[in-house]
């Protein structure tokens, strides 16, 4: 209930200033201004700390591209009229990319992938992803066969998990299993079982797909809450198909 809110909240303030060695005065704030003072501790206290770690960036971040999705770009297009690098160009295909605008994203890779760059490993990749994203499988392909020969030591699962999403996606399902498969040893994570999982099932394989989406389940129960938390997405789906 809302109005429950205001005491719980200074309640959880009032422990975190006391375990944290804040200063006292806090107390005293938080004490005789419910609501008033929770909130001053929240800003003074907690935000800039927040904003400052790694997980406070991602969230600033993602709030800022939600209220103004094209702000980077615009950025980044600045940035390439004041100075025409390829390092410009592409931060500013990257930041189309997060925009949602993967054509435009391809043609500026497919122009900065020459020369002394044209085996360049986290470009063939961002072209790789914006090609597969904007539906281009075949030259999603072509970038990342090319990843894996010029650069044979630099094999994240990113982008093994690309090459078999992109042989699904061009129906070439027997080498896309394969990938998957052995992706499953190694890959850190619940969605390329999941993946796998679905796979197998639409090739009419129920009861290999129904046990991986069972080991999916199980992994999970074991696994402490932040990983459930950053795999929920692969785990509601093994739920929802084991329950039928």
């Amino acid at each position: 209930m809302p109005y429950l809110l205001i005491p719980l909240l200074q309640i959880t303030c009032l422990i975190h200033a006391l375990r944290s060695g804040r200063d006292r005065t806090w107390i005293y704030i938080l004490a005789l201004l419910p609501g008033v003072g929770a909130v001053a501790y929240l800003v003074v206290e907690i935000l800039p700390g927040l904003l400052h770690s790694r997980t406070g960036r991602g969230l600033q971040q993602r709030a800022i591209r939600s209220l103004d999705p094209s702000r980077e770009v615009r950025r980044r297009r600045e940035a390439l009229e004041e100075a025409d690098t390829v390092d410009n160009h592409r931060l500013l295909a990257e930041a189309l990319a997060a925009a949602g605008e993967f054509t435009e994203a391809v043609g500026i890779y497919r122009r900065i992938l020459t020369g002394i760059h044209a085996d360049d490993p986290g470009m063939l990749l961002g072209m790789a992803e914006a090609a597969f994203a904007a539906g281009q499988f075949d030259d999603a392909l072509r970038s990342v066969l090319r990843l894996g020969e010029t650069n044979p030591r630099y094999q994240p699962v990113a982008a093994q998990l690309l090459y078999a999403r992109t042989l699904e996606a061009m129906r070439r399902d027997d080498d896309a299993a394969r990938e998957y498969e052995q992706l499953v040893t190694h890959a850190p994570g619940e969605e390329v079982r999941c993946r796998y999982a679905l796979l197998l099932q639409r090739r009419g394989r129920a009861l290999e797909a129904m046990g991986v989406f069972k080991e999916i389940l199980s992994r999970s129960k074991r696994a402490p809450g932040h990983y459930r938390r950053q795999e929920r997405e692969w785990i509601d789906i093994a739920r929802r198909e084991v329950a039928g």
